[in-house]
């Protein structure tokens, strides 16, 4: 099946942009960008892997062009040398025999700079070829000028930002004529092409817009400026107003009157039940659900939580729903949750524990119910402040003279411009962008530094149009993050919303901890110091603009001393935090960089506690001093129009300063008894990233004096919930247990898929404990048995980095020789980038972390066994669980077993995704089968199919299986 550019595009791309980006190709035919455009060399190379110090060029293709022409080509192997790995024959059909013959890297790089000259080069991920011609032959140092390469992804998020993904096989295929193949020679063919049709898209760019970029950070070195500025050209002169894009890229939304939720009175008011024959009706095998989904089979589990979702909305109860896998618990609760609203004209919302469901719920799931139901559904999506680009700061970076080191800050300020001309509405998770060379701050508001109505740009902003459309919305989709962050500000984040459902609910408590945390960060202190005190920072920049105003002298002169004490704060932190980092020296000692010290009483008793105390203190004393100078200079700055904007920066920076000066107060104090407190440090001396922490230990009590007093309805639901058939833990965790029985219920719903025929679960026999002697070894032969007996398509969960990178190290060399693939989740590996590889390869394996615990499906035969080697017990110095030791809560049986348990459950549900899913569980723990609890883990799976092994059985065992 073809890929379209329907399925390419990012959802919720408007019509008017899918049609433009329809006809590209075709306009690119005749387009020109000036009478006489440069010359170019396109270029690409194929390689024996990835890396260009320790691999090798196997191909090397180039092609001169000028406007549409193709003048020359160029395109030959490359001897590498040595042998070129299976995979890179499989993905390229280069062979040995290919090469066998052809001239060295020195000799085709030589005949190559010749052809290039002094030309500017195009590649695709210019980065990766450029590294190999510089890293492979002495002349290609002269090739590797990074001024001359010029990258066509780069160039390909400015001009089509709406896409998901710039890979070159992909956008050949929608945009190209000419194919990519994974060779070099075609690559360039199809690079050629499209890199017309990506100037096609630049210039579809609203006036004077593709000369802004152009100009850009001028002191920064980024190739595109040049090939911008042609564009730019060819479009003649005008100047770029955003307010005018935005306005143009607006349209109207659906509008309905809603009650105001705050005029809601939760004991007297009653709402209109959905009657249950029109549930019944709804999921009946003729019903709405069987009209949306061509495939759609009733199941008895989907209309039990629908109907539990009804009665909990319309008798004004809270409920906690584990509706295990296969049940369809989106649709159970969203057809109930829209026909409430619209009954009852209130807006009610969704929780996702994840963006990527609340994308789902977004873009694909509501859209399908707004087309099957008679009455349009209404529906907004909010996020934070920090997933939608600030226009005001937005347009004020891209007007600053500032230099950068890389071209990334160039191309992400780019990319978003291009966005936000594109986008009527949405966030922008789903844009690749680097953010480590750029602070999100410098692009993103706060509740702070926002101006809100008194931005030019109000009327126009991505976040507040989506907080005005959800206020008339039938549904607000939102995230734990944000729900509770409106929890913790006493509301004003999110409309008033008294009904909720909160999916992925397993993760609830995590997420309001977060929340309901305080931090003091060297990295954001730093970053917040700087941005206050650079040139061209805040300070810099109000005082720069009061000089010429009337008036201004007190206001000047204040900005003078302000700037002086933070220099002075600057240097206490730089002592605070370098005395923080020497706290490694009480921490349990272990072989990782990071670690984590409870800040117990014999800690502050220490002598470096002591020292970080007293230099804390007169941090404390300078920060109170900076917070009180900056409040003082924003309120007689307020009095100067001009200043508006830069006294909103401000604002927000002087938040930031109380914030951590609060925070570092609290912690140095170290008496209320609500928290725990611990540093999280770093043993590498370069590293900026130690913290020092303040977290709430009860949650339940935070949210039951919050949150459910101002709610009518709260519906938690997830795939694991309960602890075996208790639910207890969570009940606690969350604070119902705090509420009136009547008042909220628990229900277990099982899967509709048939565990108990298709997942078999193995407990090896002869397994040591994992504290006992030999147990890498039996493990690494217990996984080398697994992995053979299959032939690959395995899964192993791992619960710490330094076994997985053991285990793969041996293992890995060892499997090759069996002819099956490992991958590993290695430091700096995107994890998308493994989850794609892992989907479109039915016979790799994979080692992977907590991030592949949850949340990744691999239905089909991709996936046909998930290999657990330790129960996922928390850490045991994990200083939350050693505090509540401390104060005597028997901590382990009542918060790291349960715990433990739903961890399992949730790893256990990556192996069947589908009702036709069939595979095996192997539990390498022996503790399952010598401890007490080791029952609780069992009997809490879904599956009671258990067989115990020993190593060499287990693997016949799994050899039969289909």
């Amino acid at each position: 099946m073809s890929l379209t550019l329907y399925d390419l595009l990012i959802p919720g791309t408007d019509p008017d942009v899918l049609a433009r980006y329809e006809t590209l190709a075709e306009r690119a035919k005749q387009a020109s960008f000036g009478v006489l455009e440069d010359e170019y060399v396109v270029l690409d190379t194929e390689t024996t892997g990835f890396s260009p110090k320790h691999d090798r060029l196997l191909e090397v293709a180039a092609a001169i062009i000028q406007g549409p022409h193709i003048l020359a080509r160029f395109s030959t192997f490359v001897n590498p040398g040595c042998a070129i790995p299976e995979e890179i024959i499989e993905l390229t059909g280069i062979t040995e025999a290919d090469v066998a013959d052809a001239p060295s890297a020195d000799e085709v790089l030589a005949e190559l700079n010749a052809f290039v000259g002094e030309r500017k080069i195009i590649a695709h991920n210019a980065p990766f070829d450029r590294g190999f011609i510089a890293a492979n032959a002495a002349v290609g140092s002269a090739l590797g000028d990074e001024g001359r390469w010029m990258d066509s992804v780069e160039l390909a998020r400015i001009a089509l930002p709406r896409l998901r993904e710039y890979k070159l096989p992909t956008l050949s295929e929608v945009f190209c004529p000419t194919a990519s193949t994974h060779r070099a020679i075609d690559d360039v063919e199809a690079l050629c092409s499209l890199w017309r049709i990506l100037l096609v898209g630049i210039s579809d760019l609203p006036p004077g817009l593709p000369a802004l970029m152009a100009g850009l950070f001028p002191q920064t070195l980024w190739p595109l400026r040049e090939v911008l500025a042609q564009v730019a050209g060819s479009m003649g002169d005008a100047s770029f107003s955003l307010a005018d894009a935005r306005r143009a890229r607006e349209h109207s939304q659906i509008k309905r009157e809603k009650i105001d939720a705050q005029d809601l009175d939760a004991d007297i008011c009653s709402f209109e039940a959905i009657d249950q024959v029109e549930l019944d009706r709804a999921f009946s095998a003729n019903g709405l659900l069987a009209e949306m989904y061509e495939r759609f089979e009733p199941r008895h589990e989907q209309l039990l939580m629908a109907t539990e979702v009804n009665n909990a909305l319309a008798s004004k109860t809270h409920r906690v729903i584990e509706a295990g896998t296969g049940v369809g618990k989106s649709m159970a609760y969203l057809l109930p949750l829209i026909l409430f609203s619209q009954r009852n004209r209130v807006t009610c919302g969704v929780a996702t524990k994840t963006n990527t469901l609340l994308d789902q719920l977004m873009y694909h799931e509501l859209p399908r119910l707004n087309a099957a139901l008679p009455n349009k559904v209404s529906y907004v999506a909010l996020k934070g402040y920090d997933h939608y680009p600030c226009l005001r700061k937005l347009m004020n970076l891209a007007r600053q003279d500032r230099r950068f080191d890389t071209t990334g800050v160039p191309t992400t300020v780019a990319t978003l411009l291009s966005f936000v001309c594109q986008s009527a509405r949405g966030d922008f998770d789903q844009l690749a962008l680097f953010w480590r060379e750029l602070p999100r701050f410098e692009v993103c508001a706060s509740s702070d530094d926002c101006l809100r109505y008194k931005c030019r740009y109000y009327q126009h902003c991505l976040l507040h149009g989506a907080r005005r459309a959800a206020k008339q919305a039938d549904i607000v989709l939102t995230n734990h993050a944000l729900l509770f962050c409106d929890v913790v500000a006493g509301g004003g984040i999110l409309p008033p919303v008294r009904q909720w459902v909160i999916d992925e609910a397993h993760g609830v408590e995590s997420e309001a901890r977060s929340q309901l945390s305080f931090a003091v960060e060297a990295r954001s202190l730093r970053q917040t110091l700087d941005s206050l005190l650079r040139s061209g920072g805040v300070l810099a920049s109000m005082q720069c603009k009061a000089e010429s105003l009337s008036g201004s002298s007190v206001l000047v002169g204040k900005i003078s001393e302000t700037q002086e004490e933070t220099k002075a704060l600057l240097a206490i932190a730089e002592s605070f935090f370098s005395q923080l980092k020497e706290l490694c020296e009480i921490a349990e000692q272990n072989s990782y960089n990071k670690v984590e010290l409870w800040i117990n009483a014999k800690v502050r008793e220490s002598a470096p506690w002591g020292l970080l105390a007293s230099i804390g203190s007169s941090l404390v004393g300078r920060m109170d001093k900076l917070w009180s100078a900056c409040r003082d200079i924003g309120g007689y700055s307020s009095q100067f129009e001009e200043l508006l904007e830069v006294q909103g920066d401000l604002a927000g920076l002087t938040a930031k300063i109380r914030e951590t000066y609060e925070s570092l107060v609290l912690i140095l104090d170290g008496t209320n008894a609500d928290y725990v407190y611990y540093c999280e440090l770093d043993r590498r001396a370069d590293n900026h990233y130690d913290r020092l922490i303040a977290s709430r230990i009860d949650i339940g009590e935070v949210l039951n004096e919050r949150f459910f007093p101002e709610e009518m309805s709260v519906i938690f639901t997830s795939a694991t919930l309960a602890a075996g058939k208790s639910f207890e833990y969570f009940a606690r965790g969350c604070g119902l247990d705090k509420l009136a029985g009547k008042l909220w219920s628990g229900v277990q719903l099982d899967s509709s898929y048939d565990f108990e025929s298709n997942m078999a679960v193995y407990l090896p026999t002869d397994m040591p404990e994992p504290t006992a002697h030999g147990y890498r070894e039996s493990l690494e032969e217990l996984l080398f048995a697994v992995h053979t007996a299959l032939g690959g398509s395995t899964l192993t969960l791992f619960t710490n980095r330094r076994d997985m990178d053991l285990l793969y190290e041996r293992l890995s060399p060892r499997l090759a020789k069996e002819d099956i693939t490992l991958r590993c989740q290695t430091r700096g590996f995107s994890p998308k980038r493994l989850r794609d590889e892992f989907l479109e390869n039915k016979g790799l394996s994979l080692f992977a972390l907590r991030s592949f615990w949850e949340g990744f499906d691999a239905p089909g035969d991709t996936l046909r066994c998930v290999i657990i080697p330790k129960l996922p017990f928390g850490k045991p110095n994990d200083p939350l669980m050693r505090e509540r030791e401390l104060r005597g809560e028997n901590a382990w049986k009542n918060y790291a077993l349960p715990e433990a348990i739903i961890d399992l459950k949730q790893a256990a549900g990556r192996l069947i995704r589908s009702s036709t899913d069939s595979g095996s569980l192997v539990l390498a723990d022996a503790r399952l089968l010598t401890k007490w609890y080791g029952r609780a883990f069992l009997d809490a799976l879904p599956s009671q199919q258990r067989y115990t092994l020993d190593t060499q059985a287990l693997a016949d065992a799994l050899k039969g299986r289909p």
